[in-house]
């Protein structure tokens, strides 16, 4: 990873051809599509928007070509442009000038409510396009299974669709903020050794993000609609990270082993409930300020 960084800083040309080859072998192995979003993020923290911008035009005729050589294809450029790298820029060039990890993810996230509202309102049957993969998935379940009939899967299959403007925000909003946390963390190791852990570690969205984003849940509460469910996942991730920085900053303040961020990360994938618990630490973070606590508690005397 190091390495690869290295050779992204050594130009535009050598940025471009690695933002390129990442978002084509994404296609394939979707984390991929972070790193080629990251390079964007590095090269506009380090050298400013306009190079970053540059280096995106150079990425894009980069992917089109391969994309075309390869799966005749040359469309996909222009789909990384608008859903991968434009907002790995935008908020990169944010967070360059603002210098504010917190203000950036709050940026991103009023862009995901944004794409909800615009996707709801202008393109209704976005979800529609997967209703025939999910068909014959819901065929197949309905055959093996003696739970379920055809027509409670069927049910579920319309809500999926309907929610699905939901999870294609929120998983770009994720996949967006992985990369700009991977593009400042490779900043940090060439500039500022140490400067992204404890950045991260210190992120706090503050109370007012906090008391929007109760609102909102209480909004999809007492509604019961599928588009407030949808605005509640982009608040989920957006939180979820706030978590995740207070749960390093505990490990951190504790001197605990950083096997235990593994062991916790792992038993996350089986126990999703380990999610909201995140999710409502870091909502209650601003009003219980756990991080200076545990500092106070350490404290001799």
């Amino acid at each position: 990873m190091l390495f690869l960084a290295s050779f992204i800083l050594k130009g535009q040309s050598q940025a471009a051809l690695v933002a390129a080859a990442m978002a084509i072998l994404g296609l394939l192995v979707p984390p991929a599509a972070w790193i080629s979003a990251a390079t964007i993020v590095l090269v506009t923290l380090v050298n400013g928007p306009q190079r970053g911008l540059i280096t995106t035009g150079l990425a894009l005729l980069a992917t089109a070509m391969f994309s075309y050589l390869i799966f005749s294809a040359p469309q996909v450029a222009v789909i990384f442009v608008l859903l991968v790298w434009l907002p790995a820029w935008l908020v990169a060039m944010i967070l360059r000038q603002t210098v504010s990890l917190a203000f950036s993810l709050q940026i991103l996230t009023a862009m995901s409510l944004l794409a909800i509202v615009l996707i709801y309102a202008l393109a209704p049957n976005f979800g529609e396009f997967w209703r025939e993969p999910l068909d014959h998935m819901v065929v197949q379940l309905a055959e093996q299974s003696n739970e379920f009939s055809l027509q409670e899967l069927r049910q579920t299959e319309d809500w999926v669709i309907e929610f699905l403007p939901g999870l294609f925000a929120s998983s770009l909003m994720f996949g967006t903020m992985l990369s700009l946390f991977i593009g400042r963390w490779w900043q940090a190791v060439f500039y500022n050794p140490g400067g992204f852990a404890e950045e991260f570690q210190s992120l706090n969205l503050g109370k007012i993000s906090a008391l929007i984003a109760l609102a909102i849940m209480l909004m999809a509460m007492v509604i019961d609609n599928v588009f407030a469910f949808a605005l509640v996942t982009v608040v989920f991730v957006l939180y979820l990270i706030q978590g995740l920085s207070l749960l390093h900053a505990v490990v951190k303040v504790r001197q605990v082993s950083a096997s235990w961020l593994f062991a916790f990360y792992l038993v996350m994938f089986f126990i999703p409930h380990l999610v909201l618990l995140l999710v409502f630490a870091g909502i209650t973070d601003p009003w219980l300020n756990i991080r200076q606590r545990l500092v106070k508690q350490d404290k001799p005397g």
